[in-house]
């Protein structure tokens, strides 16, 4: 299974949530693995400027502090799944407007 880097685990916050350094920014919901394809957790939230983001992680790790300074990865399938369905509204044509007898 091929895996695509999106960041560096930071610190764990005091809430035990995992706050991490991304290098992109993937869409949020997606299942973040370690190296070893263990689980992480799942990414719920991007903060900080659009130049230097950091995504909080939630996770389902007994120790989260195992995985600080180390980087992480996401699925290439995953990604390429949230692609097509965020791509399916454009394809669609968007929205329709509300009121509008369609």
């Amino acid at each position: 299974m091929s895996l695509r880097k999106i960041g560096t685990v930071s610190h764990v916050a005091s809430d035990g949530r995992i706050v991490a350094r991304l290098t992109f920014i993937p869409p949020l919901g997606i299942q973040v693995f370690d190296y070893g394809m263990k689980r992480v957790g799942a990414l719920y939230d991007v903060i900080g400027p659009v130049k230097a983001p950091y995504g909080l992680i939630k996770t389902s790790r007994a120790d989260p502090n195992e995985v600080v300074g180390k980087p992480i990865y996401v699925t290439a399938k995953d990604l390429e799944k949230r692609a097509s369905r965020e791509n399916r509204r454009e394809r669609r044509g968007g929205r329709r407007e509300a009121g509008r007898g369609n």
